[in-house]
């Protein structure tokens, strides 16, 4: 009944117990272990070779066009400033600068920690490339876009919603995020198996953030 009454508050109240669930939690790193051992299996070769030549061959679409700009939400770049934004309007909230300690530390062990996961897997980037996309020489597995941008936006949202109740923060973490990891495939900057390990670190990345945030005290 709640749930047809409130279906937006309803809808975003289980966003944020689905995403911070420790089943899911536990999933998580599982699967990412599993993937990391097989992403180079016939199996998951055939669906990225497929995804990637389907992204370049596939019909103009909204998503399609808009892609290096769905992408910026996910550039580190981007983020830095976000965090930045996102301190302010804590900190004039709720005065604290322990708060700002545990946005930065979001930013900089999610960003951190990708870099050391591509180090280690050194996997190259698609070739199957549009003509106007540029090409990316850094590593791909998993996509920092991804990962990244997952514990950015709902640990803000987490904040954001004890702020200003009335708005379903993390349905639009959600949303953002959603067009981050479609804007990935799109452009063939990853592939599908390097969006997918994004979404299984995003979401380790995001519990530990929480953790950390909790168990120091920062509340």
């Amino acid at each position: 009944m709640y749930f047809i009454l409130h279906p937006i508050s309803s809808l975003n109240h289980f966003i944020a117990r689905l995403i911070t669930d420790q089943t899911i939690f536990l999933l998580s790193i599982g699967f990412f272990v599993f993937l990391a051992l097989t992403y180079k299996k016939i199996f998951w070769q055939n669906i990225d070779n497929h995804l990637a030549r389907w992204a370049v061959e596939s019909k103009e679409t909204f998503l399609k066009n808009h892609a290096e700009d769905f992408a910026i939400f996910g550039n580190a770049i981007f983020h830095i400033l976000f965090s930045i934004i996102i301190s302010i309007i804590v900190f004039f909230a709720r005065h604290k600068v322990s708060t700002i300690v545990a946005i930065l530390f979001v930013l900089i062990f999610s960003w951190g920690f990708n870099r050391l996961i591509k180090l280690i897997f050194k996997r190259t980037r698609p070739e199957h490339l549009a003509s106007n996309i540029r090409k990316r020489l850094s590593y791909c597995f998993p996509s920092g876009h991804v990962m990244a941008s997952i514990p950015i936006y709902f640990f803000s949202a987490m904040l954001l919603q004890t702020i200003i109740g009335f708005i379903p923060w993390f349905i639009i973490a959600f949303l953002i995020s959603c067009l981050i990891i479609i804007s990935r495939i799109y452009l063939n900057h990853h592939y599908f198996t390097d969006a997918l390990a994004g979404i299984l670190m995003g979401i380790f990345c995001l519990n530990i953030s929480i953790w950390f945030y909790f168990f120091v005290g920062l509340v």
